[in-house]
């Protein structure tokens, strides 16, 4: 594996150059990212809708609730390990993505071996993120909560839930490079990454902020516009494993195209802030 330089992280955030390079590195490396993805992202998607029983209903908001909540409890114990293997496969799929477009350059074989590897750390990076926002939300609403039930308005409430929206917006900024140091800079201990995630984008984290909640709006709409085209298109085949089949492909496909272009603009971001690798300085003076 290549080293990097740890010590950097003070480098200037440019969205324009971090989206550009990541469509660059997607062009590049279309065909393999695909197969990939399509393995790992699309696979278990299409899965799910044709393996667990009324799966639309889990994810259609007009079902009714108290019916939903007693379908999750009949099947807890099967959602629980599909939804565990489905983590399994995107974790080691978005991995492998890193790793390819990354600048080692590994082999496919190499990168679906890094994918697997870091499978654990990112599962306990998850618990990381969890605790530090069980945490956030409770200093939170503690203060808010107090000064409600005071002054009798309950409606302040509100406030506290506006706050800790954007402290889950800031908190997912703040760790969203984790993956990319634990492939990348050859770590597999899940708090190094977290530390070292925080301190590259620290000097820019509202610029990053930003950056990704214009992705993730601009995500949100298009996939609601397909989601419900394609949602239509399968309803018009009934509730067979047709509709389900094309929900599932339909979802995947999304899934797919996104995971693609959030690794490599992962890989971007990681490489504008942390700066070149020390082999690839070492190589532009020999």
């Amino acid at each position: 594996m290549r080293e990097y330089n740890a010590t950097r992280g003070d480098m200037k955030f440019n969205m324009n150059t971090v989206w550009s390079d990541a469509i660059e590195l997607v062009r590049e490396n279309f065909q393999l990212l695909a197969v990939i993805a399509a393995i790992f992202l699309l696979l278990p998607s299409l899965a799910a809708y044709l393996l667990v029983p009324d799966f639309q209903n889990f994810i259609d908001p007009t079902v009714d609730q108290e019916v939903l909540a007693q379908q999750m409890l009949d099947m807890i114990g099967p959602l629980i390990g599909l939804v565990a293997i489905a983590m399994i496969f995107q974790f080691t799929g978005y991995g492998a993505m890193i790793a390819l477009i990354g600048d080692n350059r590994p082999t496919v074989g190499q990168a679906l071996t890094m994918g697997i590897k870091i499978v654990p750390s990112t599962f306990a990076i998850m618990i990381l993120f969890v605790i530090a926002y069980m945490i956030g939300a409770f200093i939170i609403t503690l203060p808010v909560a107090l000064v409600a039930g005071i002054l009798g308005a309950p409606a302040l409430t509100v406030i506290a839930i506006f706050v800790i929206l954007i402290f889950v917006v800031w908190l997912m900024t703040r760790m969203s490079l984790s993956l990319p140091v634990l492939i990348l800079e050859d770590t597999l201990n899940p708090i190094t990454a977290v530390l070292r995630s925080f301190k590259l984008t620290g000097p820019n984290q509202w610029a990053i902020l930003l950056f990704w909640f214009v992705l993730g709006v601009v995500y949100m709409v298009i996939a609601l516009l397909l989601t419900g085209v394609f949602s239509v298109i399968a309803a018009l085949m009934g509730s067979g494993v047709i509709a389900m089949a094309i929900l599932g492909l339909a979802n995947g496909a999304i899934g797919m195209v996104v995971g693609m272009v959030i690794c490599a603009i992962s890989v971007s971001m990681y490489s504008q802030l942390a700066g070149p690798s020390t082999s690839v300085i070492e190589d532009t003076f020999e």
